[in-house]
């Protein structure tokens, strides 16, 4: 499977298990009136998912910890890919020589049930906030886990040169849009027009900031390949250019009122002020 494809798996998974876990999760009664009234009414849709997310907050728990407990356990043991070798090894494999099993970590497989936690935990956030202690003890354990799996288990087969952060960015972007919606339904419901109308502008100020992200750093992410990297540093290091390369490259991501004044800069801004 190319990269591009594990892309597409990730992404496709992702936006099902939003749909089809969390979403369905929330109808209640019968899936086609719950989507008709949605679509009849679209004002009326803030509220609906609000009243919706507030009533399945005991089931969201139990998946956290369901999807917790029993999906780390199983990496932890790897019994799908012992029982393939069991197999393998007492059937068509006997006397063959025997070859690693194991794959590298399966980013497009982990990120999207990971990031449908921190979707559950950041709508839930307001809603239930008896939620988030259960959201980050899942992000602890499975921190634990994948250390222990990316150092000693899997093998390094690729390197993917941060290439799933823009994705894992978007559905996080996605996540604070759903949950802002939820925030002006909820204080709909609770008659508290003056607050929902103050997070309008939150939501709108969300897809500027998402906008500037993707023109800021999105770019960075188009050169990909380490081998590139590694021959632009060797002719940079020839040429006596690796230090102001990598100045310029730290300084690109470090927000302007955060970058040092240089000396030639404070002399400059203390003569005019000066002669001014």
């Amino acid at each position: 499977m190319t990269r591009t494809n594990r892309e597409m798996v990730q992404i496709f998974v992702f936006y099902f298990l939003v749909g089809n876990v969390f979403f369905l999760s929330l109808l209640s009664g019968s899936l086609l009136d719950e989507l008709g009234q949605s679509f009849s009414h679209p004002r009326d849709f803030p509220s609906r998912l609000a009243r919706a997310v507030a009533a399945q907050a005991d089931f969201f728990t139990t998946y956290i910890l369901t999807d917790g407990l029993s999906g780390f356990s199983l990496e932890l043991l790897q019994a799908g890919l012992l029982t393939w070798n069991a197999i393998k090894t007492h059937t068509y494999g006997r006397g063959k020589k025997s070859s690693p099993y194991l794959f590298s970590l399966p980013y497009f497989r982990v990120i999207p049930f990971v990031c449908l936690s921190l979707l559950i935990g950041m709508v839930y956030a307001l809603v239930a906030p008896l939620l988030l202690p259960f959201v980050v003890g899942y992000l602890y354990f499975g921190y634990a886990v994948y250390i222990n799996q990316i150092e000693d288990v899997y093998p390094t087969m690729y390197e993917t040169c941060g290439q799933y952060w823009p994705y894992v960015h978007s559905y996080i972007f996605f996540a604070i849009v759903l949950m802002q919606i939820t925030m002006i339904g909820l204080f709909g419901l609770k008659s508290k027009p003056a607050a929902s109308i103050a997070t309008v502008p939150l939501l709108i100020f969300s897809f500027l900031f998402n906008e500037y992200c993707k023109l800021r750093f999105l770019p960075s992410f188009q050169h990909n390949l380490v081998e590139n990297a590694g021959e632009a540093d060797e002719l940079d290091e020839k040429d006596g250019r690796l230090e102001i390369n990598s100045e310029n490259a730290a300084r690109a991501y470090c927000p302007p009122f955060l970058t040092p004044i240089s000396s030639n800069e404070a002399g400059s801004s203390s003569k005019h002020s000066a002669t001014s």
